[in-house]
Formats: structure tokens, C-alpha cells, sequence
């Protein structure tokens, strides 16, 4: 559909939600919780799915009439005749994306969505005004930007590139080349599409106000050849480091075998002869600095180690996979639960963790694996496997995720790179976007180990 008529876009710039990061007095680099954003992005492609998935009103009725509920849900002045009545709406026929894309925001808790037209609200029937709330809110994207399109965006279109917005859809979910939509008024139905990100019929995204971004640090701990100590951290939103490498002067003083992160000041390490260390952080801002390693158990021989930053830590010896349950910052073995038997067969490269209970690894063949870890090992049905890729991943030595969907895969030549999973819960490693390259070079740490859940 288009608008003819122009609107007047004040630019009101919103805050956005930050995350604070403070020194504390000795020197650490702490990173506190962003705030609760106001509507999430998952919750909008599930309103999606459901009316693409709801038979009753995903097309419209008769087909090509421009019949549809959405419209009927917003504008009571349309023409009705010969329009069904169902769920209490009398359908009404008009172009009818953007009632759709209007009706799933508003239904999802999107700020703004839901000030009627003509009350003030920026959001109509018209296709072309989602490109007007995006610029009005700051929250506007021109596909030139090489912005990255993320879960629950609208996505509006040019067909004929002459200036006029067309049409508008809901995005699910994107790759470095695709971007996958739920639109409205395609075909007279509620269709799932596709689009390559270079398509020039894409003139941009407006972002939900309020909906969750990529954001925060990635706290990475490491170690080198030669037993110091590195901290480096990193931008999650644009890839860049912000601090470090600081290295430190002390070496560990034995040979590590397996790194997990518990916090910004507390790092378990494993050695070749079966001892867990706990290595104490004094600072990491000008310098690194640590107290001697503390050996707190025995018979710790695992190959990898992740902790999941809700009391998780889990390790793979032998292929076999445990769970074991930390329950203080500072932990000594009395600390540290027996661990729980998760599986066999995990016979894995790398290892790390995405949020509470869900681990990610790479297979030797190059496949990338997520797991979700039952709350309850009981039963048969300990986990549930996912694979989200088939191959290349094998490229890496070290995955590391600091939460939401951000890994970084590091290679054995020294270069760090940067991916969003864009739903990393949803068993698809479609939406994986690679963002581009840390450094090519110097990362030169034989383990590294990211702090979970700081983005």
C-alpha cells in the first residue's frame, strides 16, 4: 500500500537501556544487570506464528475480497459488506499488512502500538508508517546501514524503489544474507517469507521501542603459553574490544587442562594431574593481578568446563558429560555438589554455555551442538540435543559465550570472531549471523573462558 501524503519526522531520541559498568576498588572490571526492557522480541514472533498458524483468520475471507479481521480490528469505517463477523470483530476490506504488523505489536506490549490513529498515534494503516515510528523513536534502519535485522523488526518495502513504502511485514529472524519475515496481505494471506538482505525492494527496519538489544561486555578470561593470566573485554553489540589484553606478571605455576569463568573475580582451573584450582581475581583494569592458585579438590579430570552463571558448572571427561552445582561465589570442595550424570557420548571439542541449563559445543567434525540440560536429571530423558550446524565450525579451538545469543569463535592462528544466534534457544542455527572479525590476529591463549550471562 502507499502514502502519498509526507509526515513530519521529529527526531525524539529514547534512552536506551545500558548496561553500568563501575570499577569497584580493587580494580575489577564489574558489569551490572541492564534493566528489563519492556516487551521481548521472542514474545512478538509468537503473536506472529499464532495468527500465521490461526486457520480462522490468516487469510482473507472470501479469498480476494480484502476481507481480514486485522483491519476490522483497528478501523471501524472501512466497508464491511459481504465481510465475515468472528471473535467479536466485524472484518472489514482493505490493504491490510499493516493492520496485521499493528496488530501483533500491540498484542505483544510494543510501546506505542496501541494509541489509535488520530489519538496521536504515529502507527496507522499505512504501510509507510512504520517507517515514520522508527524515525520518530530512534529505533530507524536503512538496509545500506548494515544493520543486522533482529527478531520482531518491521521490515517495510519500495517495490517500485520510487520513494513510497509498499508494504510491511514482522521479521523472525535473519542470517548474514536472509532475512525471514511473517507478513500480512501477502497473497490475500498470512504467509512466512524470505529476502535476500540485499534485496533493493528493502528499505529498512523500525525496531520496537522498548524490545531487547545486543548489548553489555563480554568479560574474557584466558590463559597463555606460558601460564599468565590475560583479560580482555569486548562490545557485544559492535564486536570491539573496550579493555585489554591486561596480562598478568604471575604464571599459574602448573600446567591447565580446563578454564570455566564462575564471576568478574573468580576463575576455576583444572591441571593435568586432576586438581580444580581456584584462581582468585585482584584487579584487571591496568594491570592483572591474582592470588596464588587454590587448590580446593582432587579427581577432576575433564577436557572441558563450563559454567552456566546460575549456580551450573558443567564438564566433559571422557566424553561423558556431568553436572555439578556451585552454590557461592568463592567456593571450596564443600561448595561444589557431586557431579550428576548428564550422558555419554559427548564427545567434544569446544564447550561453553548460553544461559541456565543450555550448553554449546563443537564436534570434531565441524557440526555446531546446543543441549538443553533437564532441571531434574531423572528419567530417561536427561537433555535435548540440538544441531544447528552441519559443518565448518571445526575451524575453531575455543567457543565462548557471555549470554543472548553472542558467541565468539576463536582459531588456532590467533583471530577471534564474532556470531549472533538471534534465538539461541530455538533449536535452528538458521538465524546465526556472523558480525565480523574481533582481531586476525594476537589472540595467542592456549584456554579462554567468557563470564555468562554479562550481555
Amino acid at each position: 500500500m502507499k502514502l502519498s501524503k509526507n509526515y513530519i519526522a521529529v527526531l525524539l531520541r529514547l534512552l536506551r537501556p545500558v548496561l553500568a559498568i563501575t570499577i569497584v576498588a580493587l580494580g575489577v572490571v564489574m558489569v551490572s544487570p541492564a534493566p528489563a526492557s519492556a516487551v521481548s522480541r521472542s514474545t512478538i514472533v509468537t503473536v506472529a506464528q499464532g495468527q500465521l498458524g490461526n486457520a480462522a483468520r490468516n487469510h482473507e475471507s472470501p479469498l480476494g475480497s480484502g476481507c481480514n479481521y486485522y483491519t476490522g480490528y483497528f478501523r471501524s469505517w472501512k466497508p464491511s459488506a459481504g465481510c465475515p463477523y468472528s471473535d467479536g470483530v466485524q472484518w472489514r476490506d482493505s490493504d491490510w499488512c499493516a493492520d496485521f504488523v499493528k496488530y501483533v505489536w500491540r498484542n505483544a506490549g510494543v510501546e506505542h502500538a496501541d494509541v489509535p490513529e488520530g489519538d496521536g498515534g504515529t502507527l496507522t494503516g499505512w504501510a509507510a508508517s512504520f517507517k515514520d515510528y522508527g524515525v520518530q523513536y530512534g529505533t530507524w534502519h536503512t538496509r545500506s546501514s548494515g544493520y543486522t535485522p533482529q527478531p520482531g523488526d518491521a521490515l517495510v518495502f519500495d517495490w517500485e524503489q520510487n520513494g513510497d513504502i509498499d508494504h510491511v511485514g514482522i521479521v523472525t529472524s535473519a542470517t548474514s544474507t536472509t532475512v525471514y519475515t511473517i507478513e500480512g496481505n501477502s497473497g490475500d494471506r498470512i504467509k512466512a517469507n524470505s529476502y535476500s538482505r540485499s534485496n533493493v525492494d528493502i528499505v529498512g527496519y523500525s525496531a520496537p521501542v522498548g524490545a531487547a538489544q545486543v548489548q553489555g561486555t563480554a568479560s574474557i578470561y584466558g590463559v597463555l603459553p606460558d601460564g599468565r593470566l590475560t583479560y580482555t573485554a569486548i562490545d557485544a553489540a559492535t564486536g570491539q574490544r573496550t579493555h585489554g589484553a591486561v596480562v598478568s606478571t604471575a604464571t599459574l605455576g602448573f600446567t591447565p587442562k580446563a578454564m570455566a569463568t564462575l564471576n568478574f573475580n573468580t576463575i576455576l582451573v583444572t591441571g593435568q594431574d586432576g586438581r580444580l584450582f581456584r584462581i582468585d581475581v585482584i584487579t584487571n583494569r591496568d594491570s592483572l593481578v591474582f592470588n596464588p592458585p587454590t587448590p580446593i579438590a582432587t579427581g577432576w579430570t575433564h577436557d572441558l568446563l563450563a559454567y552456566d552463571g546460575n549456580t551450573h558448572l558443567f564438564g566433559i571427561a571422557g566424553g561423558v558429560l556431568r553436572r555439578y552445582t556451585v552454590n557461592t561465589a568463592k567456593p571450596t570442595a564443600a561448595n561444589i555438589s557431586d557431579g550428576e550424570l548428564v550422558g555419554t557420548g559427548f564427545v567434544l571439542k569446544t564447550l561453553t554455555t548460553t544461559a541456565s541449563n543450555w550448553i554449546l559445543g563443537t564436534a570434531y567434525d565441524g557440526r555446531l551442538l546446543a543441549y538443553r540440560i533437564n532441571g531434574v536429571l531423572t528419567g530417561a530423558e536427561k537433555y535435548t540435543p540440538y544441531q544447528l550446524k552441519d559443518s565448518t565450525w571445526q575451524v575453531f579451538d575455543h567457543l565462548i559465550s557471555p549470554g543472548s545469543g553472542i558467541y565468539y569463535g576463536h582459531r588456532p592462528e590467533g583471530s577471534m570472531h564474532h556470531y549472533l544466534d538471534q534465538n539461541p534457544h530455538d533449536g535452528n542455527g538458521a538465524d546465526i549471523a556472523g558480525l565480523g572479525t574481533v582481531d586476525d590476529t594476537g589472540w595467542t591463549q592456549t584456554l579462554l573462558s567468557a563470564q555468562p550471562a554479562t550481555v
